[in-house]
């Protein structure tokens, strides 16, 4: 009678450098760099861990944390190009309700390993007054790494309140304008 191996339940090994309670969600190569890049969120559990992103060579085995963000901030949705050694990445800011709120864009050289502000809170240059905007989600990085494509919210004011709206959009990073590219009236992608 032959037998085969019992099939493993749960998570398998772990990669050197990456903290429990996490499963991928998203693996990047930067050619640039010649660096892996992984996006990490937490498993369903009784307390939500914030998004993670971590990097290795891949002649190596242990990965190691992008910058050194706070308990309750996020570092997600990561874009890469081929021409630049970076990453650039959302991140978020959860209170204990279990809120987020956007915090920022931001770059990491995975060669000097510097941590970048591209574009904070408060400092994003929309093309028309709003009450706030922020950004959903990275979608693409442009090859020299200058233009970055976004989905993006715009709020403005309205009789009575306020109303979002949401973007395909590019931002110039280096002038933290953000230009509408098309609105996405399926709220967002």
């Amino acid at each position: 009678m032959i037998t085969q191996p019992r099939e493993e339940v749960g998570p398998g090994p772990r990669s050197p450098g990456l903290p429990a309670g996490y499963t991928k969600h998203k693996l990047l190569d930067n050619r640039a760099s010649e660096m892996l890049i992984v996006e990490l969120r937490s498993f369903a559990g009784p307390h939500v861990l914030p998004t993670r992103l971590f990097a290795r060579h891949p002649g190596t085995e242990a990965y190691e944390q992008i910058g050194s963000p706070s308990e309750g901030v996020s570092y997600e949705s990561p874009v890469t190009c081929e021409k630049c050694p970076i990453v650039v990445f959302n991140a978020s800011k959860w209170n204990e309700e279990g809120r987020g709120n956007w915090a920022g864009v931001y770059a990491f050289n995975l060669n000097t390993k510097e941590l970048a502000v591209c574009v904070s809170e408060g400092a994003l240059i929309v093309p028309e007054q709003c009450l706030r905007s922020w950004i959903l989600e990275l979608v693409s990085l442009s090859d020299d790494g200058r233009k970055l494509y976004v989905n993006a919210g715009i709020e403005r004011a309205v009789p009575g309140g306020a109303q979002a709206h949401y973007y395909l959009a590019c931002l110039d990073i280096a002038e933290k304008s953000l230009q509408q590219l098309s609105p996405l009236s399926d709220l967002r992608f």
